[in-house]
């Protein structure tokens, strides 16, 4: 058992090595930095608090929840102008993706089979099976 996780942290050490972890960690970074956009994802944050909290009361206020449902929609278009915010999603997916194909191929050595609802039939952006 040991040996799974000595591979494992070497399996994630690598992972942080990638540039694809990289390029997202700088993104972060430089999203962070931009004042504007941290603000925005902390009222972001707030605001889908607050919603969470008016659900789990037992008559939550429609108005309310419609006025924060309604500024969440704000910020996030406001989110999604900025570049280092587009930037900083797109990193984030490339990062997701290439998550999803390690335990894709994890998955087949595992089991010897790949995941078919994942697979659309064109390789060109995978490369799971490869």
């Amino acid at each position: 058992m040991d040996n799974v996780f000595l591979k494992t942290r070497e399996l994630g050490e690598a992972l942080l090595e990638s540039d694809t972890y990289k390029r997202m960690k700088a993104a972060e970074d430089k999203a962070m930095g931009n004042e504007t956009a941290a603000q925005l994802m902390n009222d972001l944050l707030q605001h889908r608090g607050e919603i969470q909290r008016q659900m789990q009361l037992t008559n939550p206020d429609p108005i309310v929840l419609k006025r924060l449902s309604d500024e969440v929609d704000d910020i996030q278009e406001r989110l999604s102008m900025m570049d280092d915010i587009t930037e900083l999603t797109q990193a984030r997916g490339d990062f997701n993706n290439l998550i999803n194909q390690v335990n894709q191929v994890l998955q087949f050595i595992v089991t010897g089979r790949m995941e078919e609802e994942d697979c659309g039939g064109d390789c060109s952006a995978c490369a799971g099976c490869h």
